[in-house]
């Protein structure tokens, strides 16, 4: 994104890395769509089948175990870096401009354009006859705490995590990397970093569990982007992105996307997810269970998403690196527009699938076509519109 971009060939495979991680997050949403799993905009009310049930509950859930994450990880890597560059003050004001405006920007025009222009019959606009009703509504209402920040939730916490990072350093420059065993990524590091996370995510999830939200932010999942985002910091004094060996990272990664959906489907299966005598009660029961609480599935949950987040992150980074580390091209305009993709694909997506909405045809058929549409449709519209309105590009 804004903040994270790398200008050296050697790291082109981190940018290839991120807008992959984007395209999944355009998935996903299009996921909760049509499955009704989780807060969107819109949502088709479908009746879900045996496979589409299990299809969206382990899509959504896997990918929101890594990909965020990852991102937080990639942003800290590139944190250091930027605060030596620039200094305390130029730093805080460049996070402000790459971070703090354009999530106010889309506090304050992308949703309310969403919610009065895609949406008019939506419980979004309310009772307002005009626009200038329901944006001093909007202003005011519970709504634009909960969805107004939308995706950009991860601007502001990266935000907030950049000027703390700031204000640390500060007060205490960092002590020279001696490159031990995080700068080896050994396994005993790894499985140390799978343990703290869960911890932190298994202790907030008492405060906070699973589908809460506060301000557009899921807190539930802190711990791993607080975790990844400090591990990104340490990453950039010993390399060790470098120190992965490829055959550890396929290692990693095969073992987070088999281990990953077999453990996933366990735990669900041993919460009652795929007791399908009476769906919906059942599967918000068993949601329940493991969102949060001092239960053993709330645990195994914590554990099984730490391994993934810690896992598919190692993996990804030693695969990208190795096989997808090219800059030219596509892939170039492909990461220059990844960050105006990942602000503005709400609309573009919901316009898309009020589109499909006569449609008649599977749920995970349709979310498949909207897919095919919907991702080329955003990096077109972002590199070749987005990109080229001067105010815009000042902050994209």
């Amino acid at each position: 994104m804004a903040s994270m971009k790398s200008d050296t060939a050697r790291y082109f495979y981190i940018d290839n890395l991120r807008t992959m991680v984007i395209m999944l997050v355009i998935l996903l949403h299009l996921a909760v769509t049509y499955s009704n799993l989780g807060r969107w905009y819109y949502n088709e009310d479908h009746v879900q089948g045996f496979f589409g049930q299990i299809f969206f509950g382990l899509f959504q859930t896997f990918v929101q175990g890594f990909s965020m994450g990852l991102l937080f990880l990639v942003a800290g890597y590139f944190t250091p870096g930027a605060f030596e560059r620039k200094g305390f003050g130029r730093f805080v004001k460049d996070r402000w401009r790459r971070l703090g405006l354009p999530s106010l920007f889309y506090l304050l025009a992308v949703t309310p354009f969403i919610c009065w222009t895609e949406l008019p019959s939506s419980q979004w606009r309310g009772s307002a006859s005009s626009f200038p009703e329901f944006y001093g509504g909007y202003l005011m209402s519970a709504g634009m705490k909960l969805l107004g920040i939308g995706p950009m939730w991860f601007a502001l916490a990266l935000l907030i995590f950049s000027i703390i990072y700031a204000l640390l350093r500060a007060v205490r420059p960092p002590a020279a990397s001696t490159g031990g065993g995080w700068g080896n990524a050994s396994f005993g590091i790894l499985v140390a970093l799978i343990m703290i996370i869960a911890a932190g995510a298994f202790l907030l999830r008492l405060v906070f569990p699973l589908g809460t939200m506060f301000w557009g932010m899921q807190l539930c999942y802190f711990s791993q982007y607080i975790v990844l985002f400090i591990a990104g910091i340490f990453a950039y004094r010993s390399k060790v992105h470098e120190r992965i060996t490829s055959a550890a990272g396929r290692r990693w990664l095969i073992a987070g996307i088999v281990l990953g959906f077999a453990g996933l489907f366990v735990i669900k299966w041993a919460a009652g997810v795929y007791d399908f005598s009476a769906h919906t009660t059942n599967f918000r029961n068993a949601a329940a269970t493991i969102a949060g609480g001092a239960s053993l599935l709330s645990i195994s949950f914590a554990l099984w998403e730490s391994f993934v987040a810690v896992s598919m992150t190692v993996g990804l980074m030693a695969l990208f690196r190795d096989k997808l580390n090219g800059g030219g091209g596509l892939a170039r305009k492909l990461s220059d527009s990844s960050f105006a993709v990942y602000m503005f694909h709400p609309p573009i997506i919901i316009a898309v699938t009020l589109a499909m909405q006569m449609l008649t045809i599977a749920p995970v058929l349709k979310w498949a076509i909207a897919g095919l549409i919907s991702v080329p449709l955003c990096f077109l519209l972002a590199y070749h519109v987005l990109l080229r309105i001067p105010v815009l590009n000042r902050i994209l």
